[in-house]
Order: C-alpha cells, then sequence, then structure tokens
C-alpha cells in the first residue's frame, strides 16, 4: 500500500482571541484566519500605519531575546509573545494562518498553551492541496554560551526534545521532561504547562518594562519552595514541561516542522532563535523534503552569530 503524503493545513473559519499581553499590560485582540498553502505563519500589526506591517514568523525575523520569542521585519515593526500560539500551531500542525493583532503582543491567556489549542481545535482545520515540509537534519550542530545554556540538534527520525532545567527553589530543583512529537501529543504531554517565575524576580523584570501584565492568572508564581496561585500546579514538572513547550513553539519558527532530537539544558527563547540561526547558517547538514521530493536548500541566513556557538 503506497504511504500518503502529509498535507498541509490551515483553519476552516476564523476565531478571534482576546486577553492581557503579559509584558505590555495592554489588552489585545488577535483574529485568526484560515491562509492559502504556502503562506506559513504571518502575522499583520494592524494598529499600525506607513510601513510594512507584515511580520512573517520565521527564523530570518527573529529578534534574541530573553523573556519571550519576539520577531520583526525590516521596517522595525514587531510581534512578540508568540511562543505559546507557535507551539499550538506545530502541535496541532497547523502550516499556514493569518493573524491580525492590534498590538504588538499576543495575549498570554493562562500563561500555557491549552486555551488557544482548544479554540484552534473548535474551529477545525481544513486539508490543503500542499505537501508538508520537513527540515531533515543530516549532521549535529550545537550551541553553547557562557552561563550553561546548552542547545543540541542531532539527526533523528522524529522530532523529539529532551529538556533539563534547575532552579535554585526546593519546589524546582532539577527537572527533566523527553517529549516526542506525535498525534495528540502535544495536547497531552505539554498544551497545559504554564510559564513560571520567582517572586523575588518580580519586581526586577518589572522595572525593565516587561512582565507589567503578569499575575497569578497567567503565570505560576513560587516563593521559596511555595506555590502562591491558590489552584496550585497541574502537575509537578508542569515547570520543565513548560520549558519544553516553550522549544517546542520556539523550533516552529523554521517555518516547517523537523526531524532532530534536541537536548537543551538551561533553554531560554534567545538560545532557540540563536540555534536556528547556526543551523540555517550551515545548509550543508540539512535537507528539506517535501513528499518524495528532496531539495538541498541554498544558504538562507548571512547573520553572524555572535554567541559561543560550536558546530559538531
Amino acid at each position: 500500500m503506497a504511504q500518503t503524503t502529509p498535507k498541509q493545513h490551515t483553519l476552516k473559519q476564523a476565531i478571534e482571541i482576546s486577553g492581557t499581553a503579559l509584558h505590555s499590560g495592554r489588552f489585545v485582540t488577535a483574529i485568526l484566519s484560515p491562509a492559502p498553502a504556502n503562506t506559513g505563519i504571518v502575522f499583520e500589526r494592524v494598529d499600525v500605519t506607513g510601513c510594512d506591517r507584515i511580520v512573517t514568523a520565521t527564523v530570518h525575523n527573529a529578534v534574541r531575546q530573553n523573556l519571550c520569542t519576539r520577531i520583526e521585519n525590516e521596517d522595525g515593526i514587531k510581534v512578540q509573545t508568540i511562543e505559546h500560539f507557535m507551539a499550538a500551531f506545530h502541535g496541532l500542525n497547523i502550516d499556514n494562518i493569518h493573524i491580525e493583532i492590534d498590538g504588538s503582543e499576543l495575549p498570554i491567556l493562562d500563561g500555557s498553551s491549552m486555551q488557544i489549542t482548544e479554540r484552534l481545535k473548535n474551529a477545525g482545520l481544513q486539508e490543503q492541496d500542499a505537501e508538508r515540509q520537513v527540515l531533515v537534519l543530516k549532521q549535529p550542530i550545537e550551541f553553547e554560551d557562557e552561563n550553561g545554556v546548552f542547545m543540541r540538534l542531532e539527526p533523528s527520525n522524529n522530532l523529539e526534545i529532551n529538556v533539563a532545567i534547575d532552579f535554585n527553589d526546593p519546589i524546582i530543583g532539577n527537572q527533566q521532561c523527553r517529549y516526542t512529537h506525535g498525534e495528540n501529543h502535544f495536547d497531552d504531554e505539554l498544551s497545559h504547562a504554564r510559564t513560571f517565575c520567582m517572586l523575588r524576580d518580580v519586581e526586577r523584570i518589572r522595572q525593565t518594562g516587561m512582565g507589567q501584565g503578569g499575575s497569578l492568572d497567567n503565570a505560576v508564581v513560587i516563593d521559596n519552595g511555595k506555590v502562591l496561585n491558590p489552584s496550585g500546579l497541574r502537575g509537578s514538572d508542569e515547570f520543565v514541561r513548560h520549558k519544553t513547550l516553550d522549544c517546542f513553539g520556539d523550533l516552529y519558527l523554521l517555518g516547517m516542522t523537523l526531524k532532530a532530537k534536541l537536548t537543551a539544558r538551561r533553554p531560554g527563547h534567545s538560545a532557540s532563535t540563536a540555534l536556528l540561526q547556526l543551523l540555517l547558517s550551515r545548509p550543508e547538514i540539512y535537507e528539506i523534503h517535501a513528499g518524495n521530493a528532496v531539495h538541498s536548500p541554498a544558504p538562507v541566513w548571512s547573520m553572524p552569530v555572535s554567541a559561543v556557538a560550536s558546530p559538531s
């Protein structure tokens, strides 16, 4: 029996998702609509005029930032805190979607991808007459910085993510998560995990202009081994599962899923961006597969990576 070729998908109908933005504190509205095949994940800033207000969610537009994932076009128009939406798109295998947003940041909702995923599934998915693309890694590559952040991609027949974190707090400590992407795996294993922070860091974060919309409604807050949220945790390893969710969302900035194993220690959004930029600067170590076709990619990223990076 011939194996079916995975097709691209978009939404069946438009949906609206509104709420508070985590870092700006603004109330924002996003309208997610179907998009033609080969469009990708495209954001449109409807609150700006006189410039290019389209920002495509790709590594080419990614800006290194620690507290969220940020993309920006050549006119300086940005959209940030996209990681939980990107994880939901990745988890549901949504390839093409157009998102109108009336601000520079997506709503944080409950701090996870669960509500986003539910809304997308309720809208329904539409198969399209185009084959899905997959980035297939042929050689390992890794990124490491001076703070002990380490991320390594190596060839695999599936998308695997192994994450380890260590925090100086008794309720978190050292945690590990192993995730292999497959049907319904994201829903069952990652989508519920919420973002988190230490109470001692809240004021420092807000002094930088970030975290203005943060609350117990959209983040798990820890104070010396105590969870301050009245509802408690959604599992003792919710912390590392959220870090895994973030990695999973950031990987979708490739504009496609991939076949590779990611091993990450102390991961963060800035490191994920650096790793993907490094990957795309080495076109000889990967191929783009679409159905039975294999494309040897031309170099698509030329920005130098300034952090310590050690390709294997």
